[in-house]
């Protein structure tokens, strides 16, 4: 069981970083840090597969849960992913409960999903055509669907989405949602604070379990008294590296 799972099923929050940079080094050093998930971004960055692979392999060295986020709903990229062997597949801009049936058909295996069966990946241990059955079930156990909260449309249908069965963790993007409300940047908006609030509310009456960026320890407790419990601060690892040499630089040159 993954490290989000076992918390997610004591209720306690769970803390990550989104990485831009591409390294399995970065994954070892965010476990080594004490981070219980590490998200492997195919989204906004230029990583190909078999570095995915590679960092994914180092999460599960280091004993650290690996999330990769996928260009949208992407068949062959979700596929690839799950196949690699990652404990969770994180979907950017779900907006429709059809969209998140989509993504859940994607990546998990009969009976909850359409996922093509090949027992010769990483993921399946590489055991070829034995204990396929075994395997489906394992890996439906196991794999996590998270899907994105990032428009205006997706808050308004955030009742339908919570139905998604299989559907295991939504997160919030507040820039992209401030920028769909007509508030870009604005994320500490009391229009954008209560779509938040209200995805994390009819969310948790579901039992799904949601997440969203903060910086500093006042944001953490924020998102914490909201019901958020999968939170990634600080949100980018390659920020948070510029920021701390800036900041030793400028520091011993005064």
């Amino acid at each position: 069981m993954s490290i989000i799972k076992r918390k997610f099923s004591q209720n306690e929050e769970v803390y990550g970083i989104f990485s831009a940079l591409k390294d399995p080094a970065v994954v070892e050093i965010a476990d080594s840090a004490g981070y219980d998930f590490f998200v492997i971004d195919l989204e906004h960055s230029s990583l190909d597969m078999s570095t995915m692979e590679n960092m994914i392999r180092a999460a599960d060295t280091a004993n650290i849960t690996s999330v990769v986020r996928t260009p949208q709903e992407d068949y062959g990229t979700i596929l690839r992913v799950v196949e690699a062997g990652s404990d969770a597949v994180m979907v950017p801009h779900l907006t429709t409960k059809a969209q998140g049936t989509k993504i859940v058909s994607m990546a998990k295996y009969p009976p909850i999903g359409d996922r093509g069966v090949d027992a010769s990946t990483r993921a399946a241990k590489f055991i070829g055509g034995s204990s396929v059955k075994e395997h489906m079930k394992k890996q439906n156990d196991k794999l996590l669907v998270i899907g994105m909260i990032e428009d205006e449309e997706a808050v308004n249908n955030i009742n339908e989405i919570v139905e998604v069965r299989g559907l295991d963790a939504l997160f919030i993007g507040p820039s992209d949602l401030s920028s769909s409300l007509g508030m870009p940047g604005q994320v500490t908006h009391p229009v954008v604070r209560d779509a938040m609030k209200t995805v994390i509310d009819k969310a948790s009456k579901a039992g799904i379990k949601v997440g969203m960026p903060a910086f500093a320890k006042e944001q953490i407790q924020e998102a914490i008294d909201m019901g958020a419990k999968l939170i990634t601060t600080p949100p980018v690892d390659a920020s948070f590296l510029y920021q701390s040499l800036k900041k030793h630089l400028d520091d011993i040159k005064s």
